[in-house]
């Protein structure tokens, strides 16, 4: 019976081949996207779980009180971990990590290579069960040292060579003995690194964490609990621990669960509000939106064709055939079309995914050996086609084989109705794709073209390593001499990054129940000079003033300057760390941290030695190539060990963008699918209302109809329900898209014309898809179609 079934499927196919091939296309398009989508969300949601132990694995996140909010952050004092280990029972190891300037320059044989790195403890390896291809996590970091190294490095440093006991030498100063070789670490995995060296060498480097106490957070904690049963517990315990160990501190610790960090990493007042997961719940439902317009334009094809397939029905009844077998016979032709579409499909999916990782700078690879990957794929392949197939199938099984027969049956109101359902609602999906789109692209635009307060443009920034720290002014004197930049300056850190706070600044008037977190960036000379930050009053540091170098003097923000409210700000004293400053300039607000959120009070201290970033202006009358290879020149002879690395301002800042492109591109990616499927559909049926017509068009035509008439007589009724489509998407489109734009503190307004614009785009696709067949219709020769007559 089942051969017989595919024999008569595959038979009806060939025979309605225009119609199936436009279903077979539009149902490999829909399964195509839904899976590259599905892909896109499985990368994220198996974010970690490489580890064997992510379950019982937990980051000690921090939750400071402050300023009427809570402020949680994934920073520790370095006594946390022993603490937590000693006092919380069910505990199995802690460790301590921290990525801050751990990576740098690794050489060996003269061959030297910038790599990304992370200082840890020894139970660091364990805890996360990376797998050690040579040597073991039990001892590989028990050295002062040592250094564990991933396969890649390893193959970069020593090619063939085996790395066990080889000696690198890191930043041209301290020498590593090559302790376990590691397998790479995945692209989606929280913590991406080349390298991992013990964390006493990171104290060794700084000495100021030797006196650091409770009141200092720098260390990413986690920890491993043998049961994760017992995490209420100890986030009861952790709650005072902070308080037991420094009675005038506040902040309380507690356990969150590493497994969610990727997908739940935003906290409002010391609670998580989710995060990425929402971007994947999105795509989640646009691949079911897709799917689903697929599904809806191949049943809205396989209805229109009711009146051709009445006889079949009616003269197979006549014969004996049960409305099961009919049933069946239809949804296994169905079943057929989604199997050749979702093999089409895999195949289409595959080509993409290296475009769509490279255009989206992701790694997500098709799993070819996970048996459970295929099964779903066959699972999606077996709803498609039964759900595309199913109302099709019941309803044409439904006909009464005597009105058939006898010519009474002239296609159904009920018939006609769904499709005009289905119509609205694929092209109602289409419009909210398309305003989708365009919100996200002005909301975008709108917070790349705000203000940020600085000149990003023609600005480029350097890492101070190795002799750049301390012949930074040098370099500086250098380029400009060559005229290769008109101004440099030191940074503590990046322009366009943030992360050092404060709340330990006082200042006369203010309250003593009010605590206020400060942003911290240390500066060098000509600072606003270089950076284009306008200097509202007083000065920048400058070499002229001996009070300057010797770190006496403040700069602030604007909103600093407005929040201490002091009389006159230039040259009032303000304390930080219960040392005494004077303030000397005041600054306009810039942008570091998010572009969505409001600008924090700022301080900036003078920093002359030990800055991490160098900031420099381009010469505009120079060429950009012109000036950065003046810069790779000056730094190979000033800073040789290290191969030169120019960053662009402008680009690093771009990166704060990269989650609503991504959302922006695939909105518009795959709402431009659903048009495309849409279109697909529409351009079927209004083929089939153009040949059940021909008769009509032919009089017409005799009578003296031009072909203006017939094609808009042709394609009023699909704009009806495109109009339809439009109206009913509106208020969905505006309810959906104001509770995505309230997310951001600075947003654009959701402007009428915008849903005005997608449903313009949605008519005039239409119109064109259903114009060019009724064109073709009305341009037909009316003899032919009388002919019968």
């Amino acid at each position: 019976m089942i051969r017989n079934y595919i024999k008569t499927a595959w038979r009806n196919i060939k025979k309605h081949a225009s119609f199936s091939l436009i279903n077979a296309g539009g149902l490999t398009l829909g399964i195509a996207s839904c899976l590259l989508l599905l892909l896109y969300v499985s990368y994220h949601l198996n974010f970690d779980h490489q580890f064997k132990n992510l379950n019982n694995i937990y980051l000690v996140e921090n939750n400071q009180p402050g300023d009427g909010k809570i402020y949680t952050f994934a920073a520790t004092p370095k006594q946390a971990a022993f603490s937590i280990k000693e006092e919380i029972p069910g505990v199995v190891q802690t460790a301590r990590v921290i990525s801050y300037n751990a990576g740098g320059l690794l050489t060996y044989n003269n061959n030297s290579f910038k790599k990304a790195g992370l200082f840890a403890d020894p139970a660091y390896v364990s805890i996360f069960s990376y797998h050690f291809i040579e040597g073991s996590a039990a001892s590989a970091l028990t050295r002062p040292n040592s250094i564990v190294i991933t396969k890649d490095l390893a193959k970069t440093l020593f090619g063939s060579d085996n790395a066990m006991g080889k000696t690198v030498t890191r930043n041209n100063k301290s020498p590593l003995l090559v302790t376990g070789v590691i397998d790479n670490v995945p692209a989606n995995a929280s913590f991406q690194f080349d390298f991992i060296i013990p964390w006493t060498l990171f104290e060794a480097e700084n000495t100021w964490t030797k006196d650091a106490g409770w009141g200092s957070n720098y260390a990413r904690t986690f920890v491993q609990l043998k049961d994760p049963a017992s995490l209420a517990q100890a986030n009861r315990v952790m709650k005072g621990m902070v308080e037991r160990h420094d009675k005038n501190n506040k902040n309380e610790l507690f356990l969150f669960p590493f497994a969610k960090i990727h997908l739940y990493s935003n906290f409002e007042n010391g609670k998580s509000v989710g995060g990425m997961i929402s971007q994947v719940h999105l795509f989640e439902i646009l691949a079911l939106c897709i799917l689903l317009v697929a599904c809806v334009n191949f049943m809205n094809l396989s209805t229109a064709r009711s009146e051709e397939r009445a006889k079949e029905v009616g003269i197979r009844k006549a014969i004996g055939s049960s409305r099961k077998l009919i049933i069946g016979q239809f949804i296994t032709e169905s079943m057929i079309l989604s199997f050749l579409s979702t093999m089409l499909a895999v195949v289409v999916m595959i080509l993409v995914i290296s475009p769509f990782n490279n255009y989206f700078n992701i790694k997500m690879s098709f799993p070819y050996s996970d048996w459970t990957t295929w099964a779903f794929i066959v699972a999606l392949a077996a709803v498609s086609g039964f759900v595309s197939g199913s109302y099709p199938a019941f309803y044409l099984s439904s006909f009464q084989p005597i009105k058939v027969l006898k010519g009474m049956f002239k296609g159904g109101k009920g018939a006609l109705s769904v499709r005009k359902v289905l119509v609205v609602l694929q092209f109602g999906l289409a419009v909210f794709l398309i305003t989708a789109t365009i919100c996200i692209y002005r909301q975008i635009r709108y917070i790349q073209d705000k203000p940020i307060g600085f000149d990003k443009n023609n600005m480029v920034e350097i890492s101070a390593e190795g002799n750049l720290d301390k012949k930074a002014d040098v370099f500086i004197d250098e380029l400009k001499r060559k005229g290769a930049i008109t101004g440099g300056t030191q940074l503590s850190m990046s322009i366009s990054e943030t992360g050092n706070n404060t709340w330990g600044v006082e200042w006369q008037g203010k309250q003593p129940d009010q605590k206020i977190l400060f942003e911290i960036l240390n500066a060098g000379y000509d600072f606003t000079k270089t950076t284009g930050i306008k200097l509202i009053a007083g000065r920048e540091f400058s070499s002229q003033y001996p009070i300057d170098t010797a770190g006496k003097t403040m700069m602030i923000n604007e909103t600093a300057a407005k929040l201490m409210n002091l009389k006159e700000t230039v040259g009032a004293e303000i304390k930080w760390g219960g040392r005494p400053y004077t303030i000397i300039g005041v600054y306009k607000d810039f942008v570091r941290g998010s572009p969505y959120q409001k600008v924090p009070p700022m301080i900036t201290g003078f920093v002359n030695s030990g800055a991490d970033e160098i900031d420099l202006r381009l010469n505009p009358d120079k060429s950009i190539t012109a000036c950065v290879d003046q810069i790779n020149k000056t730094l190979k002879e000033i800073n040789p060990a290290y191969p030169p690395v120019v960053n662009f301002v402008d680009a690093d800042f771009a990166r704060k963008f990269e989650n609503e492109k991504v959302l922006a591109m695939l909105a518009n990616l795959f709402g431009g699918l659903a048009i495309v499927i849409s279109c697909l559909g529409l351009f079927g049926l209004a083929a089939y209302a153009a040949e059940q017509r021909t008769k009509e068009i032919g009089v017409r035509k005799v009578l003296g109809a031009s072909v203006s008439n017939l094609a808009a007589l042709l394609s009023k009724d699909f704009l009806v329900l495109v109009s339809i489509a439009i109206v009913l998407a509106v208020p969905v489109s505006i309810w959906s898209l104001s509770k995505w734009l309230n997310n951001y503190e600075y947003h654009v307004a959701l402007s009428w014309w915008v849903i005005a614009l997608a449903g313009l785009i949605t008519i005039v696709v239409a119109l064109l898809t259903v114009s060019f067949q009724a064109v073709k219709a009305a341009l037909a020769n009316p003899v032919k179609s009388l002919r019968s007559e």
